[in-house]
């Protein structure tokens, strides 16, 4: 990026003055036209040059729902596109917008924008809103006169990422419901309740088998209650510092690899949202191997990611094509390497990868009911399993008891 000097109209009395960012003379040019600006001499200026108190830093993070970025996205390539200027786009979003983080990001942008600077560069102050890949799309779109159509991609692959993660959440959330509130009421059970009705059959001789492994279970349980918590909640702890470490989340992931319905699940979910990234970037003409540095971040899975990289390096880096080194990656289907490779050959790797974005997402739409139809049950079972030994249990002596005194 190149720093430009400029001095230009606003309306037919007031002149201003700043600097801006921009590939060329002619992408200034286009930048000032759409801040609502009439250039009158644009001059560049090496960024070594550039003042310090000019320079953009970071602000602190603000966490900004992903939805709401995407609205944000939408409404700004609409209003673009419409021929309203950036700076009359982003004030009709801040007077819009009900979010008050995503105003607070706006105003601020708004207010870096007026400075001189490019949307891009606005948006970078912002990084926990505006990621890596999102800031590359932007400056693609600046360069080359096409920002409302990038934004409206960036809109349409963000709006599908959340439909997929949506539908995969809807498809897990009533057997984790299930499995919870099973659990909670067994463990109340045994731990509360229990204790109080078992003291009836402390004086009988002979209790039936299934009567005395509740009690002792019973009795364990209201006993250590407060442990059993404890060691939970200290397991929960573990698990989630472990899978926050790169090592612990690599094992974890190597771990979901070997699930065998788990891991064509996550694999396919993973390579959808890879395919529609990398789709994304190549189309806005970034150069392949920074759009495979930034489409691999997409990727949940540590050990695809790295296998991802591997590929990367080893072909792209070398002038190979990327199908050859992703036909060597151990969990990446053939399906990719070979669409991968039809679209190299005629030159159309976007269109092929969203066939395979496209195809996936369908797998995973399939997977995710299967698993479902087979869990709910499963779960079902069990818990109706554990609720009908311990009423078993319960009634045995009664039974009993009634059969002796005949």
């Amino acid at each position: 990026m190149t720093t430009f000097i400029y001095k230009a109209k606003r309306g037919p009395e007031k002149t201003e003055e700043g600097e801006l960012e921009a590939d060329s003379r002619a992408s200034a040019l286009l930048a000032l036209d759409r801040m609502g600006l009439s250039p009158i001499t644009v001059a560049e200026r090496p960024a070594s040059a550039r003042p310090a108190h000019v320079r953009q830093a970071t602000v602190a993070p603000l966490r900004v729902r992903g939805r709401d970025v995407t609205v944000f996205t939408r409404q700004l390539g609409s209003l673009i596109k419409s021929g309203v200027p950036i700076l009359r786009a982003l004030r009709t979003i801040i007077d819009q917008t009900s979010n008050q983080r995503l105003r607070t990001v706006v105003e601020g942008m708004e207010a870096t924008i007026r400075d001189g600077s490019m949307l891009s560069a606005a948006m970078q102050r912002y990084p926990s809103v505006f990621p890596a890949l999102y800031l590359d799309m932007v400056r693609a779109g600046e360069s080359g006169g096409m920002l409302d159509v990038s934004l409206a991609r960036l809109a349409d692959a963000r709006e599908k990422e959340e439909d997929a993660r949506r539908k995969v959440q809807a498809a897990m959330a009533y057997p984790l419901l299930v499995l919870l509130v099973g659990a909670g009421t067994v463990f109340v059970l045994l731990s509360f309740f229990l204790p109080k009705i078992v003291v009836l059959f402390k004086d009988f001789a002979h209790l039936p088998l299934p009567t005395r492994i509740l009690i002792e279970t019973s009795d364990f349980f209201h006993a250590y209650w407060y442990w059993l918590v404890l060691v939970m909640l200290l397991g929960a702890a573990i698990f989630k510092r472990l899978s926050a470490g790169e090592r612990g989340r690599a094992f974890l992931d190597a771990l979901i690899l070997r699930v065998p319905l788990v891991r064509d699940f996550v694999v396919q979910a993973d390579i959808a949202r890879f395919a529609r990234t990398l789709a994304l970037l190549v189309n806005a003409g970034i150069v392949i191997d920074k759009s495979l540095q930034l489409s691999g971040n997409t990727l949940s899975n540590t050990i695809l990611r790295a296998e991802l990289d591997a590929a990367r390096i080893s072909t792209v880096q070398k002038g190979a094509p990327l199908s050859e080194g992703i036909k060597r990656a151990a969990h990446f289907p053939p399906f990719v390497a070979n669409m991968t490779a039809v679209g190299e050959e005629a030159g159309r790797l976007d269109e092929a990868l969203l066939e395979v974005a496209a195809f996936y997402e369908k797998e995973v739409e399939q997977q995710a009911r299967l698993i479902t139809s087979l869990i709910e049950p499963l779960l079902i079972l069990v818990v109706g399993a554990m609720v009908g030994f311990i009423v078993a249990a319960m009634l045995l002596p009664i039974f009993e008891l009634g059969t002796g005194l005949r």
